[in-house]
């Protein structure tokens, strides 16, 4: 079978694909749900603020080598097993020590901050590893693995959402919970995979360099999220973790639809970069990188009379979603723009993460004004900001 056929999206796959992730997040979301009425408002802001402070390390461990394994192996034809088989080492080998960190926690002061910082990083390299590790079955041609996982995911959080509400498990617990139920899916992810074996220098060098330069994008648009939480965790404000909390898993589900799609899309994208079709995409890629700057500016005056007006400091969680709804449309048109660069060749990959790092500069700084004053709101007003400079630093390289 051709590349091509393999990585052929027709309408069934496709929505296999978005059903399997859907369920994932759906859970997730219910999961939440049944989170806030079991525990006490303390113990849900301190697990907010943690999984809210830490979550973007998923992105460090998924994001670029994702992108590699999706850009890069379905190009490859003598090299293909060998690329396989040293993402496969990533998934095996990283979570490892955070693993028996967390654990000595558990261990050593199971209901203290550390602690819960500790699992929460640990379980989110893992989630990590877990999406890489689909995410390379899926550059093989192998999509089903894909479904099953992220189903299988959904349902064992649900599971311990229900602990918590009946069996009264604290957030330690329901965080070790997690972390377990990742580590046995990715031992079971493993067995499908190549080893790692002989591989050549230079062919670890292209894979690093592109891992690099393609997790950018991705690792700074969590870091931001996990920024704003830092400066609202020291404000004023701290109170609102948990209320920003809840209206940032709405987001991430929107946002993850688009990941998930670009991700989907990739090889077939990679592979059509290479047979001609880079002139026109870049063409495209200027037109969303101009509606991703007016988007963005119209988003920022809006919401700032917004907030002028009485929404900041809002405990409204229905003020935030409609804060958050409202700039669904300028991230999203910002995030196909870098798809596109990215996929674009060596320069455009490096201008892109250029990109992404002086967005996640222009949030925090901006944050650091607004949260203090507006708190939640003012969280969501600094996010605005990112779509707005990722469209003027795509606009130039286009």
């Amino acid at each position: 079978m051709t590349a091509v056929a393999a990585h052929r999206i027709g309408v069934r796959r496709l929505l296999t694909l978005l059903g399997g992730r859907a369920t994932f997040r759906l859970l997730l979301y219910g999961s939440s749900g049944v989170l806030v009425a079991a525990w006490s408002r303390e113990d849900f802001n301190a697990y907010a603020a943690a999984v809210g402070a830490v979550g973007w390390l998923c992105m460090v461990v998924q994001s670029g080598p994702e992108k590699a394994a999706l850009t890069l192996i379905p190009r490859a034809s003598r090299t293909r097993e060998q690329l396989a088989g040293l993402l496969r080492a990533v998934v095996a080998y990283v979570p490892l020590p955070f693993t028996v960190a967390a654990a000595a926690g558990l261990v050593l002061a199971p209901g203290s901050t550390v602690t819960i910082y500790l699992l929460a990083i640990a379980y989110y390299i893992g989630l990590g590893c877990g999406s890489l590790g689909v995410a390379v079955h899926r550059a093989l041609g192998r999509y089903t693995y894909d479904t099953v996982h992220f189903s299988l995911l959904g349902l064992g959080m649900i599971a311990l959402a229900g602990l918590a509400f009946t069996a009264h498990l604290r957030p330690t617990g329901y965080l070790a919970g997690l972390l377990a139920l990742v580590t046995v899916l990715n031992l079971v992810l493993l067995r499908g995979l190549p080893r790692a074996a002989g591989s050549r220098r230079a062919l670890r060098g292209l894979l690093a360099g592109t891992v690099l330069l393609m997790g950018a994008a991705d690792v700074m648009s969590n870091a931001i999220v996990g920024t704003l939480f830092v400066e609202l965790s020291v404000s004023a404000h701290a109170g609102q973790s948990g209320d920003l909390y809840l209206m940032i898993l709405g987001w991430g589900f929107a946002a993850s639809v688009v990941y998930t799609v670009q991700r989907i899309y990739q090889p077939r994208l990679a592979l059509w970069m290479t047979s001609g079709g880079s002139a026109r995409a870049r063409t495209f890629g200027r037109r969303v990188a101009d509606l991703a700057i007016v988007t963005s500016a119209l988003w920022l005056v809006l919401a700032g009379a917004a907030l002028a007006a009485g929404v900041a400091g809002t405990r409204s969680l229905l003020a935030l979603a409609v804060l958050l709804a409202s700039l669904l449309p300028a991230n999203t048109l910002a995030s196909f723009g870098v798809f596109v660069l990215e996929n674009s060749g060596k320069s455009g990959l490096r201008h892109s993460a250029r990109a992404a790092v002086l967005a996640w500069a222009a949030v925090a700084a901006l944050g650091a004004l607004t949260v203090p004053l507006a708190g939640a709101a003012g969280a969501v007003y600094a996010l605005g900001a990112q779509g707005f400079v990722l469209g003027l630093a795509l606009r130039r390289r286009m």
